[in-house]
């Protein structure tokens, strides 16, 4: 397991030693010369002269901790160093661009540039075949070298490994998002609007909504039941229950934690909040090495399945609720998915780096991860329960319908639903670290 203590500076070399030996690796096996990855531009809005709010692709954010830094491009090839391209103009009607910490700029070797001719020069490099991975072409090369995708899966395939520094950052994430789940609940228990626990939560962590890696999820009672709700109201109700989903970002990588919270807390609703944490407890302790994530989904929804024969709400066997397909009405997404610079990161179905995908499950097709779990990764494990009214009457008019204890289901409505989730790395040695437990714990 890493040194906790160890230095962002010394873990950021190892991690940069380690990117930039992958990355050769990838060069030799698929012929080319160099790979060049751009941050992306900024992009000015319809008829307008305002850009929307920027953020570096995640190939990018991956080697470099410059978010925010637009036309930046790092060209990686056979040399000893990644070399890190900065645009450096004049501009007196903006804040200075994001800058390296100074510690991380011995890491790269760091050359500004000033004009896209001049880059070209230094990035396309004469009779070298030099691959491009950004979302415009600004470099005008050959189309099949622009976003290969022999290239991708391979950078894909070796994601999924995160070094000590990426693991650091998403511990770190956690730490720092857990000032702001304490002041959400607190927000919530005072009576606060969605919009206004949103603003709580960002306050509590110091931070703008550019800095999230993804829009807060904040429901009230039966927005809870809204698996993305964040088109937040702004006025207050009378609060019953509380599902928050939010994170924050750590030189890139993101934390992804998700509580729920009863107003009442002697309950049924607060009763089966407690039970649905227990079970995602065990749910987490099921993970390591080699575990596949289908079967992990499978006994996820048995256990929630349990959960609503507990309380009343179903007339049938946990495994005939699965069997049945009856569980996915009230649990309609997967267990977890990776987590690094993508939120929903990547390469969790590709069954090895020449881009060879793990066939889909036929019973649960859009299960985000099915390759076997292997040391190192960073997944989330976020069962929940949700009474959504479209689902409900789905269920009801189906061949199903006897199974349901209709007039408990209704009781339920008004709640919304329950989801907790953690985000837990699988190290080598095949022990589980829940960061979010232990962040929420310190």
């Amino acid at each position: 397991m890493v040194n906790k203590n160890y230095s962002s500076a010394l873990l950021y070399a190892e991690h940069c030693r380690e990117k930039l030996s992958r990355f050769q690796n990838i060069l030799e096996s698929t012929g080319h010369d160099a790979i060049v990855i751009g941050s992306g531009s900024k992009k000015t809005q319809f008829q307008d002269d305002l850009t929307y709010p920027f953020v570096a692709n995640p190939y990018f954010r991956e080697w470099v901790p410059l978010g925010k830094r637009a036309g930046s491009f790092l060209r990686v090839d056979s040399c000893s160093k990644a070399q890190l391209y900065l645009l450096a103009v004049e501009d007196i009607w903006h804040t200075p661009p994001q800058q390296l910490p100074d510690d991380y700029e011995s890491c790269l070797e760091v050359i500004e540039y000033t004009s896209l001719e001049d880059l070209k020069k230094c990035l396309l490099k004469p009779n070298q075949s030099v691959v491009i991975l950004n979302e415009t072409n600004d470099l005008d090369i050959p189309v099949e070298r622009f976003n290969p995708k022999a290239v991708i899966d391979q950078i894909d395939f070796q994601r999924r490994n995160k070094t000590d520094y990426e693991q650091a950052c998403i511990r770190r994430a956690n730490q720092m998002a857990v000032p702001g789940h304490h002041a959400a609940e607190v927000a919530f228990r005072s009576g606060a609007s969605e919009l206004e626990i949103a603003s709580a939560y960002l306050n509590a962590c110091n931070c703008s909504e550019s800095d999230m890696p993804y829009g807060i999820i904040a429901g009230i009672n039966e927005h809870a039941a809204v698996l993305h709700h964040t088109d937040l109201n702004k006025d207050r109700v009378t609060p019953r229950s509380f599902l928050i989903d939010a994170g924050i970002s750590c030189q890139g990588y993101a934390a992804d934690i998700t509580r729920t919270y009863a107003y009442d807390q002697g309950s049924d609703y607060a009763a089966m909040i407690k039970l649905m944490d227990k079970v995602q407890q065990e749910l987490v302790e099921l993970g390591g090495i080699g575990q596949c994530p289908l079967e992990l989904h499978v006994q996820s929804q048995h256990r929630i399945a349990q959960v609503l024969i507990d309380f009343n709400l179903l007339k049938t066997s946990a495994e005939q609720a699965v069997e049945q397909g009856l569980i996915s009405s009230f649990y309609p997404h997967g267990l977890g998915h990776h987590l690094g610079c993508n939120v929903h990161d990547k390469g969790s179905r590709l069954a090895n780096p020449q881009g060879d995908l793990i066939p889909a499950s036929k019973t649960y097709p859009n299960l985000r991860a099915s390759a076997p779990m292997v040391a190192n990764q960073v997944h989330t494990v976020e069962p929940g329960v949700y009474f959504i009214p479209t689902l409900l009457e789905s269920l009801q008019a189906s061949d199903l319908s006897g199974s349901i204890n209709w007039s408990e289901i209704k009781q339920w409505i008004p709640f919304g639903g329950i989801r907790i989730e953690d985000n837990v790395i699988v190290h080598a040695d095949n022990t589980l670290e829940n960061v979010t437990r232990t962040a929420f714990a310190t």
